[in-house]
């Protein structure tokens, strides 16, 4: 074969590589691309999870007259919206509502003396990153600030110590880090688990759907 025929081989091959890696690449970018555009973009979601700070801080914490007796909580029901900006951020509103019913006695006698009960109720505008997504599964972070109104109302047992804490109803500013939000489904109905640290309670669960 004369050098000028394997030049003309050598550069039709690389013609041809050059013309399906630019193919292969434009590929990739049109699907990425209606990725991009056909995702959901709403999101409704309800979710249920352990006690948040509301609930877990109460009057009773600056009175050494008195100690717990017994404590149980509802946990915390929530319920939401995002927004998807783009296919992994999100803004959204968050709100939720739980209570916890504390009984104390008295630190000398050992008598129950009062109980407390604590009911709140939280909204918080919601901020979210999506920073992993493979087939189902779904991994985000997110931050969340607002406002808490908690309600602590006192009652009496029999004849305790007059100097019981005081009922309150105050609001709060409010927040909640979430490390990890981890969705299964990837499509229009999923389920995920959220952990964090705030007003949403430590661990959540629940269901969301997308449209």
């Amino acid at each position: 074969m004369e050098k000028a025929s394997v030049k003309q081989l050598v550069l039709a091959i690389c013609i041809m590589l050059a013309s399906a890696g630019a193919l292969g690449a434009q590929s990739r970018s049109s699907i990425n691309e209606e990725i991009y555009i056909a995702y959901l973009k709403n999101e409704f979601y309800v979710q249920y999870g352990t006690p948040s700070i509301v609930e877990i801080t109460n009057e009773l914490g600056g009175h050494s007259n008195f100690r717990k007796a017994g404590t149980s909580y509802t946990g915390v029901w929530g319920a939401g919206y995002n927004r998807f900006l783009n296919p992994y951020f999100c803004v959204g509103a968050y709100f939720g509502t739980s209570e916890s019913e504390l009984k104390a006695k008295d630190a000398n006698t050992g008598k129950t003396v009062f109980t407390n009960n604590v009911r709140s109720y939280t909204g918080m505008v919601n901020f979210g990153w999506t920073y992993f997504r493979n087939g189902i599964w779904e991994i985000s972070c997110g931050a969340s600030a607002g406002i808490a109104n908690k309600n602590e109302n006192i009652t009496r047992i029999g004849k305790g110590d007059s100097s019981i804490p005081k009922e309150s109803d105050k609001t709060v500013f409010a927040y909640n880090f979430t490390v990890a939000k981890i969705r299964v489904g990837g499509g229009i109905l999923g389920g995920f688990a959220e952990f964090g640290f705030g007003y949403r309670g430590i661990a959540n669960a629940g269901l969301s759907v997308r449209f």
